[in-house]
């Protein structure tokens, strides 16, 4: 069983909902316009806003979906399964390298969001904040999904050093000397810088589109 569930959180994320949604209700394939990435940055440009925030949704679902379904005694003994949070490494892992894609998927910014939300949510609180701050800020998608995963590693580094050992706490914050959690969170960020590394080549260069979700350029209401 614990195997056969980091199989199934694998399957789970490597569903490509921005590619099903496009297909089922604009019968477009998102992966031929605009940047060409399955996520739901694209999804929201080429699908507009109402599909492209549904996908999103769904991402950030399949990242914690496993972890929620665990938590509520789905698949039976937590203590007889493998660390939960490597269930959600799992999904993050199944939308960079979807097996139903070829293995070419998103940047791993709705799925690990998922994953925090759903395993520790003030991390995921955390995150999403920073990330609709930059947004709002910059414009920049690349930049706020960096900057929001930086303050999740900051706080968990913290939380790992000196983080209370209460129980409680440990459901909203993680617990102290959570390894597995540094280590998904460690290895989750890197994703998604690599991932992202053609964008902050772009930002240098100036030409990066910026995002018109919360963005609002100033010269634009003058």
């Amino acid at each position: 069983m614990p195997y056969v569930l980091l199989v199934l959180s694998y399957l789970i994320g490597s569903s490509p909902n921005s590619v099903i949604l496009g297909r089922l209700i604009k019968g477009i394939d998102v992966r031929e316009h605009g940047s060409k990435n399955p996520g739901a940055t694209n999804a929201i440009r080429v699908l507009g806003k109402p599909i492209g925030l549904t996908v999103f949704v769904l991402d950030v679902l399949k990242g914690g979906l496993v972890i929620l379904l665990i938590r509520l005694g789905v698949f039976g003994d937590e203590s007889l399964l493998l660390p939960v949070i490597l269930y959600g490494l799992a999904a993050v892992i199944g939308h960079i390298f979807p097996i139903f894609l070829r293995f070419k998927g998103g940047k791993a910014v709705a799925t690990g969001a998922g994953v925090f939300l759903f395993y520790a949510p003030l991390l995921g609180l955390l995150g999403g904040t920073v990330f609709v701050l930059t947004i709002k800020k910059t414009g920049y998608v690349s930049m706020a999904s960096t900057l929001g995963a930086l303050s999740v590693l900051a706080m968990v580094l913290g939380v790992y050093l000196v983080g209370p050992e209460n129980s409680n706490w440990s459901f909203w914050i993680g617990g102290r000397w959570d390894h597995y959690l540094l280590f998904v969170t460690v290895l989750s960020i890197s994703f998604i810088i690599y991932r992202h590394r053609g964008n902050y080549a772009r930002i240098q260069a100036g030409t990066e589109p910026k995002t018109k979700w919360l963005y609002k350029d100033k010269a634009s209401s003058i």
